[in-house]
């Protein structure tokens, strides 16, 4: 909420009382819900006054202290973001990588603005906070807001959406340059790339998986003694015909899925780690202490190739990420002449005939794997 405009008519006004025509809305500082009073000047000002003396001495730095010692749950940001996880997010049919992603944001709005007031979080606070973040972060996170804001006030907890009304920005068109053979290899082999990082590239490269398939990959779907390894591409799940691919290991792969399979940290993940710092916030919202979260992976690729001095000669924004190992495996495959629907069938893009058959006259519940190979030298 803006401040209350300086005009003569307010002047003599008790803070939070605002003309409402003929009549007054009294603001509630903690919440920042409006109420209307249709009472003469004298009585609103006296009802006015009596609800700031209540109310302002709830307004403390130390909001937690004073739950504990007045037994009352204040409506704070923190109890807000709670209850958009606990009762919004469960109704939702997002697949469970998406959902993971979800809590970490919602874990770190905890930490940045928990302790503040719901009502405390107008227009300005809104708009200072997300544009911390840079343009393609600020969309998604934004829209996360818009949600959160949506849910409250749907629950009488706000009065209005004050994430919706702040300002709606484009997101950057990306410009990507493409992975080279030499400046992936430079990133594989550097020391300072870390080991579970080294087998998430080369599993990525391999297999033509996208980034949420290669850290939700189960040790369970490799089966050695009969060489495969099965995913089903989370990006497919929602189509009338879902893929699910049973993937025949070529040595290159099936040297990775090794790997992976011999890590010593105990981890249900093929590409996993082991954290610096376990805080038991982060363990909370992961399936797993050892999984890798999508953003996770991306961040750490990035300082990886920046390490490695992979691509010094591009411009910083223009450095490939982890999502354009795809894109060079896919090539790679071509130039050692495997056909075209070899490589589609691979990276889940089975045309609409090719799926129809795979998946007619199957029940709902029933999976068909569609048989391919993954036999790509690197």
């Amino acid at each position: 909420m803006a401040a209350r405009p300086r005009t003569l008519k307010n002047r003599k006004l008790p803070p939070n009382l605002y003309p409402n025509g003929k009549y007054w809305r009294y603001r509630n500082p903690i919440t920042g819900v409006m109420t209307s009073i249709n009472r003469p000047l004298d009585e609103a000002v006296k009802l006015a006054r009596a609800a700031n003396a209540k109310l302002t001495a709830l307004i403390v730095d130390d909001g937690a202290l004073l739950t504990m010692l007045t037994g009352d749950r204040l409506p704070t940001v923190s109890n807000l973001i709670k209850r958009f996880r606990d009762e919004w997010l469960p109704d939702r049919s997002y697949a469970a990588r998406t959902l993971e992603e979800i809590k970490f944001k919602l874990e770190r709005y905890r930490q940045d603005l928990g302790d503040r007031l719901i009502g405390q979080l107008d227009v300005l606070a809104m708009a200072e906070y997300l544009d911390n973040f840079s343009n393609n972060a600020y969309t998604k996170h934004r829209g996360l807001w818009v949600q959160i804001f949506a849910f409250a006030v749907a629950k009488g907890l706000a009065e209005r959406n004050n994430a919706d009304l702040t300002l709606v920005k484009k997101e950057a068109e990306k410009k990507r340059q493409r992975h080279t053979v030499d400046g992936l290899s430079t990133i594989v082999n550097a020391a300072t790339t870390p080991p579970w990082l080294k087998r998430a590239i080369r599993l990525a490269l391999t297999s033509l998986q996208r980034r949420e398939d290669i850290v939700t990959w189960l040790k369970s779907a490799a089966d050695m003694e009969k060489n495969t390894l099965t995913v089903s591409p989370g990006k497919t799940q929602g189509y009338e015909n879902p893929v699910h691919l049973k993937i025949n290991m070529g040595a290159a792969l099936r040297d990775v899925v090794g790997d992976c399979l011999r890590s010593p940290i105990v981890s249900p993940y093929l590409i996993h780690y082991k954290p610096k710092a376990r805080r038991r916030e982060q363990i909370d919202a992961k399936d797993h202490w050892t999984s890798v979260t999508p953003d996770y992976l991306t961040k750490e690729f990035s300082k990886a190739r920046d390490a490695a001095h992979a691509y010094d000669n591009v411009p910083t924004g223009e450095r490939p990420t982890f999502h354009e190992i795809r894109a060079l495996g896919a090539w790679l495959y071509e130039q050692q002449e495997f056909p075209q629907m070899y490589i589609q069938a691979l990276m889940g893009h089975a045309d609409e005939k090719m799926t129809r058959h795979y998946q007619d006259g199957h029940d709902a519940k029933q999976i068909e794997y569609v048989e391919v190979s993954a036999e790509l030298a690197f």
